[in-house]
């Protein structure tokens, strides 16, 4: 579908089909979502508050999707508001909704042979690349969701044997054309989109806990290891020099992706080595191993991101990659070890994405009703809150000598020169919430940290609502399943040792 078809569906849209429409509303939803979280730029006159348009559009565009036409006879153009429709959902809602209507949307795919390769239907050339496109999001989409809620990825759909669509730009595709473009080396319209599905394609596999035992886990690890690095090189070799904000920032979140793997597989390879014995006399502080400083990289990775400056257009996009992993797993660590100064970076980090993460999806930090009882969020919150009632109280330790007063004075002082942004600002004692601001102790009375307990203790939290994985166990918890952490190595088989084949 043209601009032209847009057009006419804006100044004629009860002639035009429902289709077409839900598509016209599906851009109109992602411009609002756009410029909600562009705060660098001149305002823009709207009709209304940017919160009401917003609704505006959400209500209709559930009017048009969820019709019957739809669910009978999907097409293509549908689809395509669809992905547009729940890629933006993510960046307003804070539930399930944007999860399960990608699984829905899937489904309707499928339902059309969108997962098959148009070549083998006998569609023409540019039909077939658009289908690609349109899959191949999805697929991303989906394997992002269900962790958004906590989930492992619910059905594998990152089908190796269909080809990814080509590097090429938008101008080289045309209804018309006979035969596929040359695919480009360099940089193209495409490539941030083939970096983040090859990134997801490699992260799935990582993320994925419930395969088969593995006799050689580390060996395992240790291999994984090597072929993200190995990817990592070849990402940044190649694309570091193309003079764009968009490629800089393409390296930038391929490279969070990585270190979010890395993050994942060391502390896969610390656990696993903790259940051979192999570390049962680590005394080893929490914040001292490698796992809690290759969290704190992928903190301050995604952090670079989602601060503006060039990112500043794309910055609704970026900020609702939030690093669920990297930041329970260093609030778990931050409650065994709330004080000094290998965690005051960590601390800045924290204060800096939690209330970001928690402003984009419209909620203030410690407004507890607004979130539900099976947002990850809440359970943050709680990690939060009791990491800060540890290092609320170990500081008050600290202070009844000389030496510690002076300590936590320099600890202080120095947290503001660890984070380019100057209005970053230290945790305190007390807690914003829907109701004004309390002390800690009134908040969360029955959560006073031990700062004695280890990443492997358990947390007395009591989480009945949330259906934990084994990652979330493990991270959260301390809990740790005899095979959470095996995973298939046949799931890599596709990707070459040489990175050059990216």
């Amino acid at each position: 579908m043209g601009c032209s078809t847009v057009v006419a569906t804006i100044l004629e849209p009860r002639s035009a089909q429902s289709s077409i429409v839900a598509l016209t509303f599906a851009i109109y939803f992602a411009a609002v979502t756009a410029l909600c979280h562009d705060d660098d730029h001149e305002p823009i006159d709207l009709p209304c508050e940017k919160l009401a348009l917003l609704s505006r559009y959400k209500i209709s565009l559930d009017r048009l999707l969820m019709g019957p036409d739809l669910m009978n006879r999907p097409d293509l153009t549908a689809l395509q508001a669809l992905a547009i429709y729940v890629t933006c959902l993510r960046a307003r809602e804070v539930g399930r909704s944007a999860w399960v209507l990608n699984g829905l949307t899937i489904r309707l795919a499928q339902s059309i042979g969108l997962h098959r390769d148009g070549a083998c239907l006998r569609l023409n050339p540019f039909e077939t690349e658009m289908r690609l496109r349109l899959w191949w999001h999805l697929c991303v989409l989906e394997s992002r969701a269900p962790e958004d809620q906590g989930f492992q990825p619910t059905v594998d759909i990152m089908n190796p044997d269909l080809r990814l669509p080509l590097n090429v730009n938008d101008n080289q595709l045309y209804p018309d054309m006979t035969r596929f473009p040359v695919e480009l080396d360099g940089w193209t319209e495409m490539s941030f989109f083939l970096i983040q599905t090859e990134s997801c394609r490699l992260l799935h596999p990582v993320l994925d806990t419930h395969e088969q035992h593995s006799a050689d886990a580390l060996l395992d690890i240790t291999e994984k290891r090597k072929i993200i690095q190995q990817r990592s090189q070849y990402l940044s070799g190649k694309y570091s020099g193309t003079p764009t904000d968009l490629s800089r920032l393409t390296v930038q979140h391929g490279t969070t992706a990585y270190k979010k793997m890395e993050f994942v597989l060391q502390l896969r390879e610390e656990i696993s080595m903790r259940k051979q014995k192999r570390a049962q006399d680590d005394t080893t502080p929490d914040v001292l191993k490698p796992s809690f400083t290759l969290a704190c990289d992928g903190l301050e990775s995604n952090y670079v991101l989602s601060k503006g400056g060039s990112a500043s257009r794309f910055k609704w996009f970026f900020n609702i990659y939030t690093p669920w992993y990297a930041l329970a797993y260093v609030l778990r660590c931050l409650c065994s070890s709330p004080c000094g100064f290998e965690t005051e970076h960590a601390w800045a980090l924290v204060e800096e994405l939690f209330p970001r993460a928690m402003k984009l999806h419209g909620h203030s930090v410690g407004s507890h009703d607004e979130y539900g009882h099976g947002s990850i969020w809440r359970y943050l919150e709680m990690l939060r809150n009791q990491a800060l009632s540890s290092r609320q109280h170990t500081q008050l330790s600290m202070a009844t000598t000389d030496v510690g007063i002076q300590s936590s004075n320099n600890g202080e002082h120095c947290t503001s020169l660890l984070l380019s942004d100057p209005e970053i600002s230290l945790p305190t004692g007390t807690t914003s919430t829907a109701h004004g601001t309390i002390g800690l102790s009134e908040l969360v009375p029955d959560l006073m940290a031990d700062s004695s307990q280890s990443i492997f203790s358990p947390l007395d939290l009591s989480m009945p609502e949330f259906p934990f994985l084994p990652d979330w166990n493990a991270v959260i918890n301390g809990c740790l399943s005899d095979d959470a952490y095996e995973i298939n190595p046949s799931h890599f088989a596709t990707y070459p040792a040489d990175a050059a084949q990216f």
